[in-house]
Order: C-alpha cells, then structure tokens, then sequence
C-alpha cells in the first residue's frame, strides 16, 4: 500500500512539472529558399535553416541571406532581417560573413522598415558555422 502510495506521488509530482515546465518547440529544419518563397508559411513558427550572416555596423543591419552575392548585389528579397541582441551580436561576430546555421522565429512581416527584406528572425536561440567551415571563437579572457 505505501509503495502504491508513493508511486502516485510521484507520478503526480512528474506531471505537475511537466503542466508547469515551459514549452520550447523544436525548430523545423527548412531551407533558405522554401523559407524564401513561402515566408507566410512559417509565420510565428520556430526554424532552423542555414545563410550567409551580416552583421552591419548598426542592429538594423543585421540580416542573413541566400548566398553571400545576393549581400554584395543588393537582393534584399532573398534575406530575413535578424534582430540580435548587443550580447548576441558580440557573442557572434566571428560568424559574420560566414556560412551560418540560425535557429529563430520567423516574421514573415517583420516591423516597419523590414519591408525590403522577405521577413524578419526574431527570438534567436542559436547559431553556429557551417560545415565545412566553422569559424573559431576568439579567446576569452578573464
């Protein structure tokens, strides 16, 4: 009888903090082109996906995009505006202008300003280089 006893306790126990443990969605892996041509599609929904990171000289550059020419040339369409935090932008600058992989929210109508772009990544909860090449981080110093 004890044994039952506790059992249910602990099985209450497990299910209260599961109901009380908050919810993080698994990121859907899509590429940067269906994200291009359907950005309604995953509106407001978590993504991972892989592009080619910019981090501008101010925040509101931030952007990724297809490939690193459609940057150079210009083809605002096939980029997300990113919104970084200051911690983040430091924590990442040694990706910029590198391949990248980002996990994110995606907007599909970011706020106003970010028409150019085919949307915007917010909530932004990891990114790292890309194989083949994965850039170092600098050295922390303490």
């Amino acid at each position: 009888m004890v044994q039952l006893s506790v059992g249910l306790i602990l099985l209450i126990v497990g299910v209260v903090a599961d109901i009380g443990a908050p919810k993080h969605p698994e990121p859907i892996d899509v590429g940067m082109i269906p994200l291009l041509a359907s950005p309604q599609k995953y509106n407001g929904k978590v993504i991972r996906t892989i592009g080619f990171l910019h981090i501008g000289s101010q925040p509101v550059d931030d952007s990724l995009w297809l490939h690193e020419e459609d940057g150079q040339f210009s083809l605002y369409k096939n980029s997300f505006a990113l919104v970084l935090s200051n911690d983040q932008r430091k924590q990442f600058i040694h990706l910029n202008h590198t391949y990248v992989t980002i996990e994110g929210t995606l907007h599909s109508k970011g706020p106003e300003g970010t028409s150019m772009n085919s949307g915007i990544v917010v909530h932004i909860t990891g990114m790292g280089g890309w194989s083949p090449y994965v850039p170092v981080p600098p050295a922390t110093t303490k």
